[in-house]
Protein backbone atom coordinates (compact mmCIF):
# COMPACT_ATOMS: atom_id res chain seq x y z
CA UNK A 1 0.00 0.00 0.00
CA UNK A 2 1.42 3.37 -1.00
CA UNK A 3 0.40 6.82 0.23
CA UNK A 4 2.16 10.18 -0.11
CA UNK A 5 5.25 8.41 -1.51
CA UNK A 6 5.56 6.32 1.66
CA UNK A 7 5.28 2.55 1.48
CA UNK A 8 3.19 0.75 4.10
CA UNK A 9 3.59 -3.02 4.25
CA UNK A 10 2.05 -5.60 6.50
CA UNK A 11 4.66 -7.53 8.46
CA UNK A 12 5.09 -10.91 6.78
CA UNK A 13 6.14 -14.27 8.20
CA UNK A 14 9.84 -13.38 8.79
CA UNK A 15 8.97 -10.16 10.63
CA UNK A 16 6.35 -11.85 12.81
CA UNK A 17 8.73 -14.75 13.48
CA UNK A 18 11.40 -12.24 14.53
CA UNK A 19 8.98 -10.68 17.02
CA UNK A 20 7.92 -14.13 18.23
CA UNK A 21 11.53 -15.13 18.92
CA UNK A 22 12.16 -11.86 20.73
CA UNK A 23 9.12 -12.39 22.94
CA UNK A 24 10.21 -15.94 23.79
CA UNK A 25 13.47 -14.58 25.11
CA UNK A 26 12.02 -11.58 26.93
CA UNK A 27 8.61 -12.43 28.44
CA UNK A 28 8.12 -16.21 28.76
CA UNK A 29 7.79 -17.14 32.43
CA UNK A 30 6.84 -13.64 33.51
CA UNK A 31 3.70 -12.83 35.49
CA UNK A 32 1.32 -10.16 34.23
CA UNK A 33 0.79 -7.73 37.09
CA UNK A 34 -1.18 -5.05 35.27
CA UNK A 35 -3.03 -4.67 31.96
CA UNK A 36 -4.04 -1.29 30.56
CA UNK A 37 -5.66 -0.33 27.27
CA UNK A 38 -6.22 3.23 26.11
CA UNK A 39 -8.85 2.75 23.43
CA UNK A 40 -11.72 0.32 22.87
CA UNK A 41 -10.65 -0.91 19.47
CA UNK A 42 -7.90 -1.22 16.91
CA UNK A 43 -8.99 -2.73 13.62
CA UNK A 44 -11.69 -4.55 15.58
CA UNK A 45 -12.99 -4.17 19.15
CA UNK A 46 -10.60 -5.29 21.90
CA UNK A 47 -12.21 -7.88 24.23
CA UNK A 48 -13.64 -6.21 27.33
CA UNK A 49 -12.59 -9.20 29.46
CA UNK A 50 -8.84 -8.82 28.83
CA UNK A 51 -7.96 -7.12 32.11
CA UNK A 52 -10.05 -9.45 34.26
CA UNK A 53 -8.73 -12.63 32.66
CA UNK A 54 -5.04 -11.98 32.08
CA UNK A 55 -3.92 -10.05 35.17
CA UNK A 56 -2.14 -12.45 37.49
CA UNK A 57 -1.43 -15.01 34.75
CA UNK A 58 1.99 -16.24 33.62
CA UNK A 59 3.25 -16.25 30.03
CA UNK A 60 3.66 -19.94 29.28
CA UNK A 61 4.91 -19.88 25.68
CA UNK A 62 4.96 -17.88 22.46
CA UNK A 63 3.88 -19.13 19.06
CA UNK A 64 3.11 -17.97 15.56
CA UNK A 65 0.56 -19.00 12.95
CA UNK A 66 0.96 -17.30 9.60
CA UNK A 67 1.19 -13.58 10.37
CA UNK A 68 -0.41 -13.94 13.81
CA UNK A 69 1.44 -13.91 17.14
CA UNK A 70 0.20 -16.31 19.83
CA UNK A 71 0.88 -15.59 23.51
CA UNK A 72 -0.11 -18.65 25.53
CA UNK A 73 -1.05 -18.13 29.19
CA UNK A 74 -0.96 -20.59 32.08
CA UNK A 75 -4.77 -20.47 32.42
CA UNK A 76 -5.16 -22.13 28.98
CA UNK A 77 -6.07 -18.91 27.23
CA UNK A 78 -4.19 -17.50 24.25
CA UNK A 79 -3.76 -13.86 23.25
CA UNK A 80 -3.82 -13.52 19.45
CA UNK A 81 -2.13 -10.47 17.96
CA UNK A 82 -1.92 -9.21 14.39
CA UNK A 83 0.49 -6.32 13.88
CA UNK A 84 -1.45 -4.85 10.96
CA UNK A 85 0.51 -2.36 8.87
CA UNK A 86 2.40 -0.50 11.57
CA UNK A 87 1.95 -2.41 14.81
CA UNK A 88 4.94 -2.98 17.11
CA UNK A 89 5.37 -4.80 20.39
CA UNK A 90 8.08 -3.04 22.37
CA UNK A 91 9.69 -4.33 25.55
CA UNK A 92 10.98 -1.93 28.18
CA UNK A 93 13.22 -3.32 30.92
CA UNK A 94 14.43 -1.10 33.77
CA UNK A 95 17.34 -3.44 34.49
CA UNK A 96 18.90 -3.29 31.04
CA UNK A 97 22.07 -1.25 30.79
CA UNK A 98 21.55 2.39 29.90
CA UNK A 99 22.24 3.13 26.25
CA UNK A 100 22.11 6.60 24.77
CA UNK A 101 19.54 6.66 21.93
CA UNK A 102 20.96 7.16 18.46
CA UNK A 103 18.15 9.54 17.61
CA UNK A 104 15.40 11.39 19.43
CA UNK A 105 12.53 9.20 20.63
CA UNK A 106 14.22 5.99 19.49
CA UNK A 107 12.00 3.10 20.54
CA UNK A 108 13.36 0.09 22.34
CA UNK A 109 16.08 1.96 24.19
CA UNK A 110 15.58 1.07 27.83
CA UNK A 111 15.85 4.39 29.65
CA UNK A 112 13.00 4.47 32.14
CA UNK A 113 11.51 2.23 34.80
CA UNK A 114 8.10 3.53 33.74
CA UNK A 115 7.21 4.03 30.11
CA UNK A 116 6.12 7.51 29.11
CA UNK A 117 3.29 6.52 26.84
CA UNK A 118 2.95 8.07 23.41
CA UNK A 119 -0.06 8.95 21.28
CA UNK A 120 -0.03 5.62 19.45
CA UNK A 121 0.63 3.35 22.45
CA UNK A 122 -2.71 1.57 22.78
CA UNK A 123 -2.01 -1.30 25.20
CA UNK A 124 0.50 -1.65 28.03
CA UNK A 125 1.24 -4.80 30.01
CA UNK A 126 3.31 -4.61 33.21
CA UNK A 127 5.18 -7.67 34.44
CA UNK A 128 6.04 -8.52 38.03
CA UNK A 129 9.77 -7.96 37.44
CA UNK A 130 9.20 -4.32 36.47
CA UNK A 131 9.49 -4.80 32.71
CA UNK A 132 6.72 -3.70 30.38
CA UNK A 133 5.35 -4.53 26.94
CA UNK A 134 3.66 -1.86 24.83
CA UNK A 135 1.54 -2.38 21.71
CA UNK A 136 2.17 0.66 19.52
CA UNK A 137 0.17 1.01 16.30
CA UNK A 138 0.15 4.30 14.38
CA UNK A 139 -2.38 3.29 11.74
CA UNK A 140 -4.50 1.09 14.04
CA UNK A 141 -4.79 -1.76 11.52
CA UNK A 142 -3.54 -4.21 14.13
CA UNK A 143 -5.79 -6.49 16.15
CA UNK A 144 -5.84 -8.36 19.45
CA UNK A 145 -8.15 -11.07 20.76
CA UNK A 146 -8.33 -13.60 23.58
CA UNK A 147 -9.57 -17.17 23.26
CA UNK A 148 -9.45 -20.47 25.12
CA UNK A 149 -6.37 -22.32 23.91
CA UNK A 150 -8.34 -25.48 23.11
CA UNK A 151 -10.39 -23.48 20.59
CA UNK A 152 -7.46 -21.52 19.19
CA UNK A 153 -7.31 -22.99 15.71
CA UNK A 154 -11.08 -22.68 15.32
CA UNK A 155 -10.77 -18.91 15.72
CA UNK A 156 -12.05 -17.04 12.66
CA UNK A 157 -8.63 -15.49 12.06
CA UNK A 158 -6.84 -18.85 12.03
CA UNK A 159 -9.31 -21.52 10.96
CA UNK A 160 -8.95 -21.01 7.20
CA UNK A 161 -5.20 -20.46 7.01
CA UNK A 162 -3.22 -22.64 4.64
CA UNK A 163 -0.14 -24.64 5.66
CA UNK A 164 2.99 -23.00 7.03
CA UNK A 165 5.48 -22.63 4.15
CA UNK A 166 8.39 -23.89 6.27
CA UNK A 167 6.51 -26.94 7.56
CA UNK A 168 6.30 -30.49 6.23
CA UNK A 169 2.64 -29.82 5.44
CA UNK A 170 3.66 -27.63 2.52
CA UNK A 171 5.27 -29.14 -0.56
CA UNK A 172 5.31 -28.72 -4.32
CA UNK A 173 2.63 -31.39 -4.58
CA UNK A 174 0.43 -29.57 -2.07
CA UNK A 175 0.89 -26.28 -3.91
CA UNK A 176 0.14 -27.79 -7.31
CA UNK A 177 -3.01 -29.46 -6.00
CA UNK A 178 -4.26 -26.20 -4.52
CA UNK A 179 -3.69 -24.11 -7.65
CA UNK A 180 -4.19 -26.53 -10.55
CA UNK A 181 -7.68 -25.28 -11.41
CA UNK A 182 -7.20 -21.62 -10.56
CA UNK A 183 -7.28 -18.95 -13.24
CA UNK A 184 -5.51 -16.27 -11.20
CA UNK A 185 -1.80 -15.46 -11.38
CA UNK A 186 0.69 -17.48 -9.37
CA UNK A 187 1.63 -14.39 -7.38
CA UNK A 188 -2.00 -13.82 -6.38
CA UNK A 189 -2.23 -17.48 -5.38
CA UNK A 190 0.76 -17.49 -3.02
CA UNK A 191 -0.52 -14.27 -1.42
CA UNK A 192 -3.79 -16.09 -0.67
CA UNK A 193 -3.47 -17.00 3.02
CA UNK A 194 -5.80 -19.95 2.46
CA UNK A 195 -3.29 -21.53 0.06
CA UNK A 196 -0.15 -20.89 2.08
CA UNK A 197 0.06 -18.77 5.22
CA UNK A 198 2.43 -15.93 6.01
CA UNK A 199 3.55 -14.94 2.51
CA UNK A 200 3.27 -11.25 1.65
CA UNK A 201 4.25 -9.00 -1.22
CA UNK A 202 7.98 -8.70 -0.53
CA UNK A 203 8.72 -12.40 -0.26
CA UNK A 204 6.35 -13.37 -3.06
CA UNK A 205 8.29 -11.09 -5.42
CA UNK A 206 11.64 -12.33 -4.16
CA UNK A 207 10.80 -16.04 -4.39
CA UNK A 208 9.32 -15.73 -7.88
CA UNK A 209 12.47 -13.94 -9.04
CA UNK A 210 14.69 -16.62 -7.51
CA UNK A 211 12.63 -19.32 -9.24
CA UNK A 212 12.66 -17.42 -12.59
CA UNK A 213 8.86 -17.56 -12.73
CA UNK A 214 6.74 -14.72 -14.05
CA UNK A 215 4.46 -13.34 -11.33
CA UNK A 216 1.75 -13.11 -13.99
CA UNK A 217 1.84 -16.79 -14.96
CA UNK A 218 -1.61 -18.35 -14.68
CA UNK A 219 -1.81 -21.02 -11.98
CA UNK A 220 -3.20 -23.69 -14.28
CA UNK A 221 -0.08 -23.28 -16.45
CA UNK A 222 2.31 -23.99 -13.58
CA UNK A 223 4.23 -27.21 -14.20
CA UNK A 224 5.42 -29.71 -11.60
CA UNK A 225 8.94 -28.28 -11.99
CA UNK A 226 7.64 -24.72 -11.55
CA UNK A 227 5.94 -25.68 -8.30
CA UNK A 228 9.04 -27.48 -7.07
CA UNK A 229 11.27 -24.46 -7.74
CA UNK A 230 8.81 -22.00 -6.24
CA UNK A 231 8.37 -23.94 -3.00
CA UNK A 232 12.14 -24.37 -2.74
CA UNK A 233 12.78 -20.64 -3.22
CA UNK A 234 9.95 -19.58 -0.92
CA UNK A 235 11.60 -21.58 1.84
CA UNK A 236 15.07 -20.29 1.04
CA UNK A 237 13.97 -16.65 0.98
CA UNK A 238 11.94 -16.94 4.19
CA UNK A 239 14.75 -18.69 6.08
CA UNK A 240 17.27 -16.09 4.95
CA UNK A 241 14.94 -13.24 5.91
CA UNK A 242 14.35 -14.74 9.36
CA UNK A 243 18.11 -15.08 9.88
CA UNK A 244 18.49 -11.36 9.12
CA UNK A 245 15.60 -10.23 11.33
CA UNK A 246 13.10 -9.50 8.58
CA UNK A 247 12.77 -6.41 6.39
CA UNK A 248 12.34 -2.87 7.72
CA UNK A 249 11.00 -0.85 4.81
CA UNK A 250 9.02 1.48 7.05
CA UNK A 251 7.45 0.57 10.37
CA UNK A 252 8.78 -2.83 11.33
CA UNK A 253 11.09 -3.10 14.33
CA UNK A 254 11.83 -6.02 16.61
CA UNK A 255 10.71 -6.17 20.25
CA UNK A 256 13.83 -4.27 21.27
CA UNK A 257 13.32 -1.54 18.69
CA UNK A 258 15.98 -2.86 16.28
CA UNK A 259 15.50 -2.65 12.53
CA UNK A 260 15.61 -5.77 10.38
CA UNK A 261 18.41 -6.07 7.81
CA UNK A 262 16.97 -8.17 4.97
CA UNK A 263 15.78 -5.07 3.06
CA UNK A 264 19.45 -4.52 2.22
CA UNK A 265 19.61 -7.91 0.51
CA UNK A 266 16.48 -7.73 -1.65
CA UNK A 267 17.09 -8.88 -5.21
CA UNK A 268 14.02 -7.48 -6.93
CA UNK A 269 11.57 -5.83 -4.56
CA UNK A 270 11.59 -2.01 -4.76
CA UNK A 271 14.38 -2.05 -7.41
CA UNK A 272 12.40 -0.58 -10.30
CA UNK A 273 14.50 0.38 -13.35
CA UNK A 274 17.67 -1.10 -11.84
CA UNK A 275 19.69 -3.88 -13.47
CA UNK A 276 18.76 -7.45 -12.61
CA UNK A 277 21.13 -8.88 -10.01
CA UNK A 278 21.28 -12.29 -11.68
CA UNK A 279 24.67 -13.04 -13.22
CA UNK A 280 24.62 -12.83 -17.05
CA UNK A 281 21.08 -11.43 -17.11
CA UNK A 282 20.91 -8.08 -18.88
CA UNK A 283 17.33 -7.35 -17.94
CA UNK A 284 15.89 -4.45 -15.98
CA UNK A 285 13.57 -4.62 -13.01
CA UNK A 286 10.08 -3.42 -13.80
CA UNK A 287 7.25 -2.45 -11.46
CA UNK A 288 3.64 -3.17 -12.33
CA UNK A 289 0.52 -2.82 -10.21
CA UNK A 290 -1.11 -6.22 -9.80
CA UNK A 291 -4.31 -6.63 -7.78
CA UNK A 292 -3.62 -3.32 -6.03
CA UNK A 293 -0.04 -4.24 -5.09
CA UNK A 294 3.29 -3.35 -6.64
CA UNK A 295 4.87 -6.32 -8.37
CA UNK A 296 8.59 -6.17 -9.12
CA UNK A 297 10.08 -8.54 -11.70
CA UNK A 298 12.84 -8.86 -14.27
CA UNK A 299 11.60 -8.34 -17.82
CA UNK A 300 14.21 -10.79 -19.10
CA UNK A 301 14.71 -13.78 -16.80
CA UNK A 302 11.09 -13.87 -15.58
CA UNK A 303 9.49 -13.52 -19.00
Amino acid sequence: MQKNNEVYLLPELPEVETVSRGLKFKIVGKKISKYQQFREDLRWPIPTCMKELIEGTIIKSIGRRGKFLLINLDIDYTIIIHLGMSGRLLIYNPFDKYRKPSKEKEMGVFLHTLVKLGKHDHIKIDFDDGSQMVFNDVRRFGAIDLIRSEKLFFHKWLSKLGPEPLSNNFSSQVLQKKIENKKCSIKAAILDQGIVSGIGNIYACEALWEAKISPFKICSKMTEQDCYLLVKELRNVLKKAINFGGSSLKDFKSTGGELGYFQNLLSVYSRERLNCKRVLCKGKIKRKVQSGRSTFFCINCQS
